[in-house]
């Protein structure tokens, strides 16, 4: 399937959250207004999703006028929401509500069937539209679904929207708590734990026919794509023998590579992902944003492999893991 528009809001900057139980270092949306600065609370991902359609805090312009542009086409075009969690609101019961950590009003909607709706209601008449919740490597499961659909013919594009939470309560907890993200006390040592990040991306995929009927260029191409899981005791990890990952290198055709783009959580699971890149490929350059940008959960899959797309030359292979034991690939060709 072709990528033919790319768009992605996040930060590069490392901001201290030090009211939480676990004070951290994080990257946040800059200048994101709402509750991501001035409290150091959450951007909503209605307001990550928001800043992508707009073009503000560093997403460029142009994204909703592309989409509209397709659906006046009268192509067969499908939206899907990926967004890490089924939900993106509340609290866990040992948070303390402060006066620095005022509850916030949400909306009474979440990661869910009825938000994806809503968007496609903003946006145009769409023919198919879904969610897809499957931890950090949401973005690359619905690109799977993406190309599943282009490649059976029964959509002729698709938009795929991915966001989460990232530095929710929830998440900055559970990560605090076992130990997984860098806190404060850690910030000048070389311990290898990875901080937590917030973004959004939005990917346009088009079939190749269809490609062809409006004669338009594409930036890049996803040629092979696959998805599997492994047994493991422990949801927040990878095994010691990294079979998610070996099944999902060695399913794809890889012939070409340039580089390879990796999940690299920072954590003990790097030298498991490492140790079987380079079995598969030797000495091959890596490539990593989440010392960048964070690790922006179900969003991780999508950004990465958007910034390889823009940054980089060549063909590569972007990787992903997610809590729940699952795990991606994808093989892209860049087109420049």
């Amino acid at each position: 399937m072709f990528i033919t528009h790319t768009n992605s809001v996040y930060s590069e900057e490392i901001t201290l959250l030090d009211h939480l139980p676990w004070p951290q270092y994080v990257h946040q949306v800059a200048n994101g207004g709402g509750m991501v600065v001035e409290r150091g609370i959450k951007t909503m991902p209605a307001e990550l999703i928001d800043y992508v359609l707009k073009g503000k805090h560093g997403a460029a312009e142009g994204t909703v006028e592309f989409i509209q542009e397709l659906l006046a086409t009268n192509a067969r075009v499908g939206l899907i929401l990926a967004a890490g969690g089924t939900s993106w609101t509340g609290y866990t019961s040992n948070i303390p509500r402060t006066d620095k950590y005022p509850i916030c009003k949400v909306p009474p909607m979440g990661a869910t069937q009825v938000f994806a709706g809503y968007l496609a209601n903003r946006l145009g008449s769409f023919e198919y539209i879904s969610t897809d919740c499957t931890s950090c490597i949401s973005g690359h499961s619905a690109w799977y679904t993406a190309n599943n659909m282009l490649k059976l013919g029964l959509l002729d594009a698709m938009v795929v929207i991915s966001s989460d939470n990232g530095l929710s309560e929830e998440y900055l907890a559970i990560f605090g708590e076992h130990g997984l993200s860098k806190s404060v006390e850690e910030e000048d040592t070389d311990i290898v734990k990875f901080r937590v990040g917030h973004g959004c991306n939005i990917t346009i995929f088009e079939g190749v026919n269809h490609l062809a009927a409006v004669k338009r260029d594409p930036i890049a191409i996803v040629t092979d794509m696959h998805l599997a899981a492994e047994t493991h005791v422990n949801p927040l990890g990878i095994s010691d023998t990294g079979a998610g990952y070996e099944k999902v290198i060695t399913a794809v055709d890889t012939t070409g590579i340039d580089f390879v783009k990796t999940h690299s959580t920072f954590s003990e699971d790097n030298k498991v992902e490492e140790k079987l890149v380079k079995a598969a490929f030797g000495d091959i350059r890596l490539v990593n944003y989440k010392l960048r940008i964070g690790h922006t959960m179900g969003s991780s899959t999508a950004i990465e492999t958007a910034l390889a797309i823009q940054e980089e030359q060549g063909k590569f292979l972007s990787l992903g893991a997610g809590m729940g034991n699952v795990f991606s690939s994808a093989v892209v060709e860049i087109i420049k």
